[in-house]
């Protein structure tokens, strides 16, 4: 993981670039660094693609359809993970 001031990717923004997309070796995200702490970071699109489709996964428990909730809360496990329940476990 490359760390590199703004003023460097201003000047080499083609290095950082290719190495954030793996054009020429294995891709790694460049963070750049604002007054000595991580600013933004040069990420592939591809990556950034994939975190975007999982970000899309994730709800939290408060913020799931009311029809989801019915659905969990009405779910009965199946007979072979009753072992789970068991506290001496």
């Amino acid at each position: 993981m490359a760390e590199v001031s703004s003023a460097e990717v201003s000047k080499n923004f083609s290095t950082y670039r290719e190495m954030a997309d793996g054009s020429r070796s294995a891709p790694e995200p460049v963070f750049v660094m604002h007054y000595n702490k991580p600013s933004v970071v040069i990420l592939a699109a591809e990556e950034y693609a994939r975190l975007k489709r999982r970000d899309k996964r994730v709800l939290a428990a408060e913020d799931l359809p009311e029809w989801m909730v019915n659905l969990i809360a009405n779910s009965e496990m199946d007979p072979r993970f009753a072992y789970l329940d068991d506290e001496a476990g």
